[in-house]
C-alpha cells in the first residue's frame, strides 16, 4: 500500500492565522476558526458525496477529511463550553 500520496495532501496541514493572532483581535480569530471549520465540513461532505455518487476519489482521503471535520467540530464545541464556563465564573464573582 502506498501511503506517500496521503502525506502530500493539504488535508493534513492546518492553516495558521498568524496575522490575526498577532493583531490581538479575538473576535476576528474566532470568526476565522469557525469559518475554517465550516469550510472543512463542507469539503468533507462534498468529497464523501463525490465518492458515493461517482466513485471518483480516494476512500482514504475522504475518510481523513471526514475525521478531520468531526474532530474540528468537537474541538469547537469543547472550546465553546470552556468559554461559557469562564463567562459563568466571571458572572458569579462578587464586586
Amino acid at each position: 500500500m502506498n501511503i506517500q500520496g496521503l502525506l502530500n495532501t493539504n488535508v493534513l496541514q492546518p492553516e495558521k492565522p498568524q496575522k490575526l493572532a498577532q493583531s490581538g483581535d479575538f473576535s476576528a480569530l474566532l470568526k476565522h476558526y469557525v469559518s475554517d471549520i465550516n469550510h472543512t465540513s463542507k469539503a468533507a461532505s462534498k468529497a464523501a458525496e463525490k465518492l458515493a455518487v461517482t466513485g471518483v476519489g480516494s476512500p482514504a482521503e475522504t475518510m481523513i477529511a471526514l475525521k478531520k471535520a468531526g474532530l474540528s467540530f468537537q474541538l469547537l464545541v469543547a472550546a465553546r463550553g470552556k468559554v461559557v464556563d469562564a463567562y459563568r465564573e466571571v458572572m458569579r464573582m462578587q464586586i
